[in-house]
């Protein structure tokens, strides 16, 4: 292969000699110190393949031993060179083009993180740029060892992580501790009331029962018992578990005013890119324009190339001018408010209950309206409190 490069860097010809002596051609060629390769013969005549200050000094040779010599073929830089010698553009850009392409060599273009699947990107991301992993970096200064064993020390929830360069980009794997299995306490416990309500259902799996179905009992109210008086007068002491469900009383207010101001967005944009390479941002789009009030939203696209991301990109910044208005409230729309922030309250605050009664008051102050929630949920309220033999 190594021959093969030098050949086609200095140029060589495929030729054809035709005569009466063909033979004697290769005979003059050998006294002389000129290489030939791959020769074959052909009818009246033979061909092989020769470099191309060689094929010059052949010509006296081939007169000598009567046979006429045609070129076949051309290959190698010289002609390459000769057939865009009147292109120097597009030599020098090709020049160009390569050393770029050195120089962006020795920098980081992309990085990935894998194994990250409880702890956030973002926390890894910042701590790999405290300590000088950024796209752009430059690869000789990443000492690899000293950024993992920092790595560790600051982020709690890994156990390993390795950083592999891998020419330009490069791959960073964590390994994160793992997750602590949810093991119910053995200790002896009773179960509370956790809020005020009357019992509806009793579910109980360990421990004895101390309330009735439709009874009602106050937040603190012992439930279940975890003591078990034996035969022998004496006390066994277990883990009570069970479920006590009860219709327990929410009571929540909300208050709006009936004037307000708030912000929505208009049609009104200004877009402005800028081009970014490695660490280097260049704007390639002017806008003056500025509101008084705006939304910004910023969207970052970068090229790739069979998978891999380049250091190169779109940076768009669109700000997004905000209008001004003032909203009047009346009753139904107070009241249709109201009720989606119980909706809401409902779903993220009491998931785990159910729903049984909902009563909505809406009253009129002088510039609000008032609203006062009476619920009626009915929810699990049993609390587990461990005690000590000694304490009981």
């Amino acid at each position: 292969m190594l021959v093969g490069m030098v050949r086609w860097c200095k140029g060589y010809v495929a030729f054809t000699a035709f005569g009466k002596f063909p033979e004697r051609l290769l005979n003059l060629a050998a006294v002389r110190g000129i290489r030939l390769w791959q020769p074959s013969p052909l009818a009246d005549g033979l061909q092989g393949y020769m470099s191309l200050s060689d094929y010059r000094r052949i010509r006296p040779l081939a007169k000598k031993a009567r046979v006429r010599c045609r070129v076949k073929k051309r290959r190698g830089l010289p002609f390459l060179l000769r057939r865009y010698r009147g292109r120097g553009g597009l030599l020098f850009g090709a020049a160009l083009g390569a050393i770029l392409l050195i120089v962006l060599s020795q920098f980081l273009w992309s990085y990935r993180i894998i194994g990250a699947e409880h702890l956030s990107e973002s926390r890894i991301r910042d701590a790999l740029a405290a300590h000088g992993v950024t796209v752009g970096s430059y690869r000789g200064h990443l000492d690899v060892e000293p950024i993992e064993r920092a790595l560790l020390s600051e982020l709690d929830n890994i156990t390993w992580v390795s950083i592999n360069l891998l020419g330009c980009t490069a791959d960073v794997e964590v390994h994160e501790k793992a997750q602590k299995p949810d093991i119910q306490s053995l200790e002896p416990c009773n179960i509370k009331a956790a809020a005020d309500g009357v019992i509806t259902r009793i579910n109980i799996r360990e421990g004895f029962v101390a309330v009735k179905e439709g009874s009602g009992v106050a937040k603190g109210e012992l439930l279940i018992s975890g003591l078990n008086p034996t035969k022998q007068g004496g006390v066994r002491y277990m883990h009570a578990d069970a479920d006590v469900y009860a219709d327990v009383i929410s009571h929540r207010e909300l208050k709006i005013p009936k004037r307000f101001d708030y912000d929505s967005l208009s049609e009104n944009k200004t877009e402005r890119r800028r081009l970014r390479l490695l660490w280097i941002e260049m704007p390639f789009s002017l806008s003056f324009t500025r509101y008084d009030h705006s939304a910004m939203s910023v969207r970052e696209e970068n090229l790739t190339l069979n998978g891999t991301a380049l250091p190169l990109g779109v940076r768009t910044e669109t700000a997004w001018q905000l209008c001004r208005h003032e909203a009047v409230t009346d009753e139904t729309t107070a009241r249709e408010i109201f009720r989606n922030a119980e909706l809401l309250y409902e779903v993220f605050s009491r998931s785990d209950s159910r729903p049984v009664r909902r009563d909505l008051t809406v009253s009129e102050e002088d510039d609000s309206f008032v609203c006062a929630f009476d619920c009626l949920f009915n929810e699990n309220i049993a609390e587990t409190v461990e005690f000590t033999v000694t304490e009981e």
